[in-house]
């Protein structure tokens, strides 16, 4: 009996565990994949957004070498040495700490992109709103951090379930919701007449939608794992992927513009457009980056190419500034790009 016992309670802690390593090796490989094909696929891209693929990857590297220390210790020193197994050691709670890292820059990238996205009469309580629960689910993260680096024993993670853990889980979700509604809400709003437009904000929603969904049932079941079984190991082998999932989210979100593009872009080479709709657009003609666009559809004629409808994209960079782009239909039905005061005949 006591054997079988011994036997159930190994499966639940460092079975879990081993099975959560194991997926995260293979989530950090994506992750890896994924950081490639983006420094291939956008070598014209500021240097911000490079710097921050490069952190993103290498916290990712960090928690996988820390997860990879933990197993290690607690399936082949602890299988030596049996009191290695009752408390936590460094690299479990850095892993922990990196994953609190990871998600906290990702949000704050996609509130950051929402904040430019607003209007400025609603940008500041819309982002306010997102940023505090962002902050929040930081500032839970860390505590529970810090508290298992200074208790080091599992048994008394309960102490921290209603103080720290629980609502850790809950920020993280209402952030990552808030997030996604913002997101459609704010692309919805920038539908227009043009159905290539239409088409692409369509393709943002889906994957603002699809990415809330990944990320909130994880940290949902992570939360609810602990809630009922805190003497498990189940929820830190769901802690071990939310890190990666977040990672390979943004990464995910920059490589979408490959598949983005306008089918206008063929006749363009290399001095086109690229309405490569997500959060970070890169425009040839104007040789560096930019990010989030909004979409406004207005009817109006322009003084160099009349009786035209036109489309504006008001691009804005990092820095606050922006450009003009706009797709103009003629009566004819041949469209055509304005780009920074030149113009480009579209097939």
């Amino acid at each position: 009996m006591s054997s079988s016992a011994g036997s159930f309670e190994i499966q639940d802690t460092f079975g879990a565990m081993l099975i959560g390593t194991f997926v995260t090796m293979i989530l950090y490989g994506i992750t890896t994949l994924q950081a490639y094909f983006y420094y291939l696929s956008f070598p014209k891209d500021g240097k911000q957004t490079k710097l921050l693929v490069l952190l993103i990857w290498l916290l990712d590297t960090f928690h996988s070498i820390f997860v990879g220390h933990c197993v290690h210790r607690f399936l082949i020193a602890g299988f030596v040495d049996r009191s290695l197994l009752v408390n936590g050691n460094w690299s479990l709670f850095l892993s922990i700490g990196t994953n609190v890292l990871e998600a906290f820059i990702v949000q704050a990238f996609f509130a950051h992109r929402i904040f430019i996205l607003c209007s400025p009469e609603k940008r500041w309580w819309v982002a306010g709103v997102i940023g505090f629960f962002v902050v929040a689910h930081f500032a839970f993260g860390l505590k529970t951090v810090v508290y298992l680096f200074i208790t080091k024993e599992f048994a008394r993670l309960q102490e921290l379930s209603a103080s720290s853990i629980v609502p850790f889980g809950i920020t993280t979700i209402i952030s990552d919701i808030l997030i996604a509604v913002a997101l459609c809400i704010l692309l919805h709003s920038n539908r227009s007449e043009f159905g290539d437009t239409n088409t692409i904000i369509n393709k943002l929603i889906l994957y603002a939608i699809n990415r809330c969904i990944l990320t909130t049932a994880v940290a949902f079941a992570e939360t609810i794992v602990f809630s009922v079984l805190p003497n498990s190991f189940y929820s830190i082998a769901i802690d071990f992927i939310v890190g990666k999932l977040y990672a390979n989210s943004l990464l995910a979100v920059l490589n979408s513009r490959a598949n983005l593009r306008p089918q206008s872009r063929a006749g363009f080479s290399d001095e086109s457009t690229e309405m490569s709709t997500r959060f970070n657009v890169t425009s040839g003609v104007a040789n560096h980056q930019t990010s989030l666009f909004q979409v406004r559809t207005r009817e109006s004629a322009r003084e160099t190419v009349p009786e035209k409808r036109n489309q504006e994209l008001s691009i804005m960079t990092p820095g606050g500034s922006s450009e003009k782009h706009a797709v103009s239909t003629l009566k004819d039905g041949r469209k055509e790009g304005i780009i920074t005061g030149e113009v480009y005949q579209i097939p």
